[in-house]
């Protein structure tokens, strides 16, 4: 486990060449480099609505917010004015990416 600080033995599945040359020394937190359309369609099924505002812990670049509003837009789980539609209430409502949710309720419709 990580943060041991007693006696013991330290097996490292790297070398001491990669760990100095090719390691991070901090990993880059999650928020920051994926895609966040699922996050934030879950925080507008929450009521959140302001999220170039909201208090993220380690936020993500404005550029990866503006695109996932644009991807969950297009998706139809936005309106004009950013709020959640009751399309996209329904895709919120299922544990996966917001395409994934979108394509389960129109086979539905569809008939599939």
């Amino acid at each position: 486990r990580a943060g041991r600080t007693g006696p013991g033995k330290c097996f490292r599945l790297y070398t001491e060449r990669a760990f100095r040359e090719e390691m991070l020394p901090t990993n880059v937190p999650e928020i920051q480099r994926t895609n966040l359309a699922s996050t934030i369609l879950a925080l507008k099924a929450m009521g959140i609505n302001d999220l170039l505002n909201f208090d993220f812990m380690d936020p993500p670049p404005e550029q990866t917010l503006i695109t996932a509003l644009e991807q969950l837009y297009t998706l139809g789980a936005l309106d004009d004015e950013g709020l959640l539609t009751r399309h996209g209430r329904r895709m919120a409502e299922f544990p996966l990416e917001p395409q994934l949710s979108k394509m389960l309720i129109q086979s539905v419709h569809l008939g599939c």
